[in-house]
């Protein structure tokens, strides 16, 4: 029992570290907007400056300003539709139909990720709960326009996740995994998985390269950090595919009853790997690989082995000279 209520503990506690900065910042920035409209004599609740940093602001590391602009200007095209049909037409089935009809055509516009955007939509419904939309409409719109500005203002400079050193985690992460599928691979999935991830190093560091001259406080700190990392993510991308193509080799010639042995290169190799791609090369693990390649191919010259050790050598060319910038 103790066991169990440890564990789930453990992971509360994981997933609060994860998300909590997060939710962190839209409690603060949703404070802030309420609190300058509230300044500002709002004459009731100023719950649409709460609702643009709840439903715009994301946790995305690479992202220059970590906010969704398509999502904001979703709140204010559905504010502004609901409030102008409403001005025309009473609320009925036909001025709802009208109405989300409109939301849902700007909502194709505004898309979100390339999908409908349907804040704009909900946006434009919520004008219906009102009793007084003529007085609703200028209270909401000014509103809107606060949480908008105060979201955009805010979102990149509340604690937001560091795009460096997230790149930088995941790229020890994937350099960990693809050592380990080099020394003992834990099956088909987990070699195309991480093969995957490798490969989406190299645009993940432009993204994280952009946000990070985007922004006031990283663009001093972190700008020549990462651009000394786009070697090792091109470096880390090309050993995802051969670490692949290795595993697909030995797995097939193993099937056809014709397996190689290159576990005395795969041990040496991963931990140069791992050293290369965690910016601490080590030359002597790395030549401890390289003499193992030659060992093996002395015990095992036939054209199969070869075939097995083309991957291997591959890569400990790749970390001898990473590709340059």
């Amino acid at each position: 029992m103790t066991g169990v209520l440890a564990r789930h503990v453990g992971r509360a506690g994981e997933l609060l570290r994860a998300d909590g900065p997060f939710a962190l910042r839209i409690v603060v920035t949703a404070a802030v907007a309420w609190q300058i409209c509230v300044w500002l004599g709002a004459r009731q609740p100023p719950v649409y400056a709460v609702v643009v940093p709840l439903v715009s602001m994301r946790d995305a590391p690479y992202s220059t300003f970590n906010v969704s602009l398509a999502r904001v200007a979703g709140v204010v095209c559905g504010l502004s539709i609901g409030i102008l049909v409403l001005r025309v037409v009473h609320p009925s089935t036909g001025a709802l139909t009208l109405v989300l009809a409109l939301a849902l055509a700007m909502g194709i516009v505004l898309r979100i990720g390339g999908t409908l955007n349907i804040q704009v939509a909900v946006s434009a419904l919520l004008v219906f709960a009102s009793t007084d939309p003529d007085s609703y409409a200028v209270s909401r719109l000014w509103e809107t326009a606060v949480g908008a500005g105060v979201t955009v203002v805010l979102a990149p400079l509340l604690v937001p996740a560091n795009p460096a050193r997230t790149f930088v985690n995941e790229l020890h992460e994937i350099a960990a995994e693809l050592a380990q599928n080099l020394r003992a691979p834990l099956g088909e999935e987990s070699v195309r998985a991480v093969e995957s991830r490798a490969r989406a190093l190299p645009g993940k560091l432009a993204l994280a390269r952009k946000a990070v001259r985007a922004h006031p406080w990283w663009r001093r700190t972190e700008t020549d950090r990462l651009a000394a990392l786009v070697p090792l993510a091109r470096t880390a991308a090309d050993i995802g595919t051969l670490v692949r193509i290795h595993f697909e080799d030995t797995t097939e010639l193993t099937a056809r009853g014709e397996p190689t042995d290159t576990s005395e290169v795969a041990g040496p190799l991963s931990d140069a790997v791992t050293a290369v791609l965690t910016g601490t090369p080590d030359p002597s693990a790395l030549a401890t690989a390289e003499a193992a390649l030659l060992h093996n191919a002395e015990t095992d010259g036939t054209r199969l082995g070869a075939i097995a050790r083309r991957p291997l050598r591959r890569i400990t060319a790749l970390l001898r000279q990473p590709p340059a910038k």
